[in-house]
Formats: C-alpha cells, structure tokens, sequence
C-alpha cells in the first residue's frame, strides 16, 4: 500500500498548466536539481516533453507531507539518473541506459506516490493514476471538496504500461525498443545500476 514517503494527503487548487511552475520549482529546489535537469535535457531533450506530460497528467496540486508528490517523484527520477552520471566506474553507461533509468524511477515513483483515490463529495465520481484522464481536467469537472482514500493500484503492470504510453513519445520509444530497454522500464524491471 502507501510507501511511508507519501502520507499525509491533500488537494490544493495550484491553477492549471502546471509545467512552468514545477520546473522552476524544481530548479529552485537546489544547484544539483538544476544541474542534473540541465545534463538531463541535453542528453535527452525529449524529457523536458515527458516532465511535461507527467505535470499535466497529476500537476501539482496533490500533496503529501505538505508537499507536492510532483516534487519527489522527479527527483526521485533525476537522482537516479545523475548516478548513472556521476558514478565511481571509469566509464560512462550509454545515453540509452541512463534515460531508461529516469523513465523507470518516474513511472515506478508515480505509483507509489499516488496509491490513492481522489474522490467528489458531490457525485462520488473518482479518480486515480490509472483513470486516464489528466487530474486538472478531472477536476475541472468536479468543483468542490475531494476527500482522499488509500487505494491499491488494482493491475500494477497496466498503470506502469498507461503511465509509459502517456508520458513517453515516440522517438524515446524506438530507442528504448531498439537498444531493449523498453521491457525492462515499462515492467519495473531495470537492472540497477550503481
């Protein structure tokens, strides 16, 4: 159920278009962030698409902890992917192994943080990470208070294929597929690295 790292749930009205705002947000969150985020995007400037997308997708308005789950879920990705980077070994991992190292930790880090249901008191319509449909424009069709309930992601490995099928574009898929990585990230099964 819940990882411990995200507890404590709430819903706040942050606006839409949330992209923007968590990228600064992140940058601000610390020189390593921004540094990473930078290496990341020249690497792969694909992935600015795939932040975007997951800022959409869950924006920023869903907090655990007194903050966003936004937040730690790409810097989750970022750190794992800077260890890829920056790394004891002499040689440098392929591009390929160090992107499906981010989209693995992103995907796997959005389940666990949003093992939960949002629900409007008034209709009692839900929603989770695996309805399909982005949190902004849920909630734009449901005004009004939400309570939020610890929900069990009913088909993991079909969240895990709805979230790479959202996030990543085409072009990151046919490398991942090319080089076979996309298994590997799509299952949660990527080979740790150090």
């Amino acid at each position: 159920m819940c990882c411990k790292r995200y507890a404590e749930y709430q819903v706040v009205n942050v606006g839409e278009n949330p992209f923007e705002r968590v990228m600064n947000v992140l940058k601000s969150r610390g020189r390593k962030n921004a540094h990473i985020l930078s290496i990341l995007q020249l690497d792969w400037p694909a992935s600015e698409s795939v932040i975007q997308k997951l800022s959409d997708y869950i924006s920023d308005s869903i907090k655990a902890n007194q903050e966003p789950v936004i937040y730690p879920i790409i810097e989750e990705a970022l750190l794992r992917y800077s260890q890829l980077v920056f790394h004891a070994q002499r040689y440098k991992y392929e591009d390929p192994a160090r992107i499906s190292a981010f989209l693995e930790t992103l995907i796997t880090e959005t389940c666990k943080a949003l093992e939960v249901q949002i629900a409007a008191n008034s209709g009692g319509e839900a929603w989770s990470v695996d309805s399909g449909t982005s949190f902004s424009e849920w909630c734009t069709c449901h005004p009004g208070d939400l309570s939020i309930t610890p929900h069990a992601h009913e088909d993991e490995p079909s969240l895990r294929g709805l979230l790479y099928d959202l996030l990543i574009c085409e072009s990151v898929k046919n490398v991942l597929r090319r080089t076979d990585y996309e298994q590997a990230v799509v299952s949660g099964r990527l080979v740790a690295h150090p």
